[in-house]
């Protein structure tokens, strides 16, 4: 029988900029980092949209505002089904020097839409946001 989960995915969005956070993964390879809009599991139990100002919370130490749901998406990994809902999110912009990230965390960088394919090596991710007005 297979699993069922839901992921939620902060996309912060500052004018014409995203925020991009630049996760460990794993230090046998070459290039240990991924960089990644905030993701996190939907808890049992937990709304979603409680579920991604969380995760802003937890991975920036600020809190996060929610401005809309821009696109769900689902897929099969195996017998396990991922089932997400990405949000377009902001955060105060006075309040971006204090942001604190977590030790598996080594950046945060703005960069425009443009150049998501230079950063973003998720090929799931990255065609999900094709034809998202974002």
């Amino acid at each position: 029988m297979g699993n069922t989960y839901v992921r939620v995915k902060g996309i912060i969005k500052r004018d014409d900029k995203y925020l991009l956070i630049k996760r460990w993964v794993d230090d046998r390879i070459p290039d240990p980092f991924v960089w990644e809009f905030i993701d996190t599991e939907v808890n049992h139990g937990e709304a979603p949209d409680d579920a991604v100002l969380r995760a802003i919370n937890e991975l920036l130490s600020i809190d996060g505002k929610i401005e809309k749901i821009e696109y769900t998406w689902s897929n099969m990994i195996a017998d396990t089904h991922c089932i997400g809902i990405a949000y377009i999110c902001s955060i105060p912009e006075e309040e971006e020097h204090n942001i604190i990230l977590p030790e598996e965390y080594g950046e945060y960088k703005w960069v425009k839409r443009e150049e998501f394919e230079y950063y973003i090596e998720n090929q799931f991710v990255l065609n999900d946001l094709k034809g998202q007005k974002l």
